[in-house]
């Protein structure tokens, strides 16, 4: 037995993943991005979260099934909106190149937001008890750049919202890849998620076709006592560190600035679908899975720390001479070493059950940047060169997004684009 508690089934040494050749490495599996931004200087993990004031003050004091979450702000929610439950990402094409569709999609997803966020039926609902039921619900809207092309505002793209390319490691199913629309929805109550889902699709059945729904769930307590940080299903604390709503780190690293005059207070979003090989993954102890992550299984510690908000040395060396923490660990390889290289993380677990005997489970992975030219790309190449955690997960499926700014009541999404 090991020090977790665990069976070892396979041990690898420190020294032979620290010395295995970079091709055996990364060759065996696609690239991830499940690793924790670490920056430096005053990082969010030791800053405190400041109040969310776009959610009602019903029950502060823990989950109400009829707490909501404001439409109407300055940002969209569903980005600095703390995580909920459950999460679906919908995709959706356009049935006609037709800019004045396009505007409509906009209004109508706008109106059916704000009015079943606040707890309300969107017109002509047909299960209105649903509805008034909220749960946190979340709706929030993003453009793809086969809907700029489509509609004739190629020149509205903004510079920022670069192509994400094809990694090295990727291994792309086209069921998964960049869409016209992209709608995403959480709530902490299934059922309320369910029937908006419903009621979206329904309301937006004449204008546009869904091209792939991804439905996800992260655990509604965290990892840790006093943390913000789920589990995945290879049992990692994911997602300890990230600039925290209401600082000015985070709206440093999420939120866009500049031109186009209209696409100010977005931001984009890289979707990512992470297939993990958990047959493969079982197979190893828990000291070799903390070597290849970076981070201890059962507090999220950082390998040579005590505790998950501990800050990372990677100049801390072992007995043997060797890095604590090696330079081929998830965590290391995924490091920010500037503001400009963070991102937002929001997983969420996904299970697809069993296709030919073998689990199709892993990641949902929503990343959110201000400028993903500056931070998500470089961060990604890196981690399709040199993390030796690839051997034990693949990306199958790899879309973006710009996520426009929010709207005031009375107005709706990107109502300046198309008009």
């Amino acid at each position: 037995m090991n020090d977790h508690g665990e069976t070892p089934q396979r041990s690898v040494s420190r020294r032979g993943l620290l010395t295995a050749s970079g091709a055996a490495i990364v060759g065996v599996a696609g690239g991830v991005v499940l690793g924790r931004t670490t920056a430096t200087g005053a990082d969010s993990a030791s800053v405190a979260p400041t109040a969310r004031p776009r959610i009602s003050e019903e029950n502060p004091a823990g989950w109400s099934s009829h707490q909501t979450i404001d439409f109407h702000g300055v940002h969209q929610a569903g980005v600095d909106t703390p995580e909920q439950t459950y999460a679906t990402f919908l995709g959706l094409n356009l049935l006609s190149a037709s800019a004045q569709d396009a505007d409509s999609v906009l209004r109508i997803v706008s109106d059916d937001a704000a009015r079943l966020m606040a707890g309300r039926p969107a017109l002509g609902d047909t299960e209105p008890e649903i509805a008034e039921v909220p749960a946190r619900l979340s709706i929030t809207l993003g453009l793809g750049r086969s809907l700029f092309e489509k509609t004739g505002r190629a020149d509205q793209v903004p510079e920022y919202f670069a192509e994400i390319p094809t990694f090295s490691t990727d291994q792309l199913e086209n069921k998964w890849s960049d869409t016209d629309f992209l709608i995403q929805i959480g709530s902490d109550d299934p059922l309320t998620l369910a029937h908006a889902q419903r009621m979206l699709v329904k309301d937006l059945s004449t204008l546009t076709t869904v091209a792939w729904v991804q439905a996800g769930f992260r655990s509604p307590t965290p990892a840790n006592e006093g943390g913000r940080a789920s589990r995945n299903m290879m049992g990692q604390v994911d997602g300890t560190v990230n600039p925290m709503p209401g600082t000015p780190q985070f709206d440093a690293v999420v939120w866009t600035e500049g031109d186009p005059a209209w696409a100010a207070g977005g931001t984009v979003v890289v979707i990512r679908r992470i297939r993990m090989l958990l047959d493969e993954w079982d197979r190893m102890d828990a000291g070799a899975k903390e070597i290849v992550i970076g981070r201890t299984l059962d507090t999220g510690a950082p390998l040579g720390g005590t505790s998950e908000t501990d800050e990372v040395r990677f100049d801390v060396l072992d007995e043997n001479g060797l890095p604590v923490i090696p330079s081929n660990a998830h965590m290391r390889v995924a490091h920010a070493e500037s503001e400009e290289e963070m991102i937002l993380r929001r997983p969420y677990t996904y299970d697809g059950g069993f296709v030919n005997g073998v689990q199709d489970a892993g990641l949902i992975f929503a990343a959110y940047t201000a400028d993903p030219r500056k931070s998500f790309i470089p961060m990604q190449e890196r981690i399709a060169a040199l993390d030796a955690f690839n051997r034990w997960n693949t990306t199958i499926g790899s879309s973006s997004y710009f996520i426009p700014p929010g709207c005031v009541d009375g107005d709706y999404l990107a109502s300046d684009l198309f008009t």
